[in-house]
């Protein structure tokens, strides 16, 4: 018996079974993801301007509540960024005193801090804070969207191994981390109590153990797959779609206008001192920013 794919619209033929059409992926390619995500990074760093961090930081919001899988939670992220973005005020506020605004005084003499605090150096260090946030949100779809072999796959050849080298020891960390929690419970079960730094050991030596017995079941595992023998073997890679292109060169000119404003001699900064001011607002480089929205208009396939 044959097998035909029959086309949309048109009669079975006697004798085969018909094969539906294959779907379109409708999802991004993991190197159109990698080069939004650059692309993303170098607009919140390439100005300090507030408008524009903060544009970049909502519309990676915005991008990566619709792509998160429903398994996947925001929350540690949304903890790190906010604990990121407040450290970067508060350093700022602490450590710089210039500005005409002042809305109180630290004694002169503690080191460091002492001196007058301005709504300058808060305002300003506000911004450095933003643009942490909008650059953790933009680099977030890498590991809370893309599966770790999306990732790698993502990097060009000669990179391969030195990401799978990254992906294996970040893989190591987050272990390490639920090794310590379980141990610390499993000695607190037991009648273990802190009592100082020595008492730790107690914890850290199981710990430190462990983690090098799943390094080297890592490292043999890896070893009875041939790893470094030869190139890696992988599924089939998916097509670039037109929906790719799109985002990649959306990206790509978003990017690559904010340098260039700046080489040309163009406003993209903005420096609060020594009197607070609004920052410049340049529709073109509002535009560059909202271009960086392509991927929130198409979701996650169902």
């Amino acid at each position: 018996m044959t097998v035909t794919a029959a086309a949309p619209g048109s009669a079975a033929v006697p004798g085969s079974v018909a094969v539906p059409p294959v779907a379109v992926r409708a999802d991004l390619h993991p190197r159109a993801w990698l080069v939004w995500s650059l692309a993303a990074v170098t607009v919140a760093l390439v100005t300090d301007n507030p408008v524009y961090r903060g544009l970049v930081a909502l519309i990676a919001l915005n991008v990566l509540l619709t792509w998160l899988p429903p398994e996947r939670r925001l929350r540690p992220l949304a903890v790190a960024v906010t604990l990121a973005a407040a450290l970067a005020a508060l350093i700022n506020l602490l450590a710089s005193h210039t500005g005409a605004d002042v809305f109180a005084r630290l004694p002169d003499g503690l080191p460091l801090v002492g001196g007058p605090l301005t709504l300058e150096s808060l305002a300003f260090g506000g911004a450095l804070g933003l643009g942490l946030v909008a650059a953790l949100l933009a680099v977030a779809p890498l590991s809370l969207v893309l599966e770790p072999h999306d990732v790698v796959d993502a990097m060009p050849a000669s990179l391969e191994r030195t990401g799978i080298a990254v992906a294996t020891s970040l893989n190591l960390v987050s272990g390490f981390g639920r090794t310590f929690t379980a141990v610390s419970d499993a000695q607190r079960m037991r009648g273990w109590r802190p009592r100082g730094i020595r008492s730790w050991n107690e914890v850290l030596v199981p710990v430190v153990l462990t983690a090098i017995e799943d390094s080297v079941l890592l490292a043999e595992a890896m070893e009875a797959r041939a790893f470094g023998a030869g190139r890696r073997t992988s599924y089939a890679g998916s097509a670039w779609a037109p929906w790719d292109l799109a985002v990649v060169v959306s990206a790509v000119g978003a990017a690559a206008l904010f340098v260039g404003m700046r080489i040309v001699g163009v406003a993209v900064d903005w420096y609060p001192y020594p009197t607070l001011a609004m920052p410049p607002i340049h529709p073109v480089l509002v535009a560059s920013c909202l271009a960086l929205a392509l991927p929130a208009l198409r979701g996650r396939p169902k």
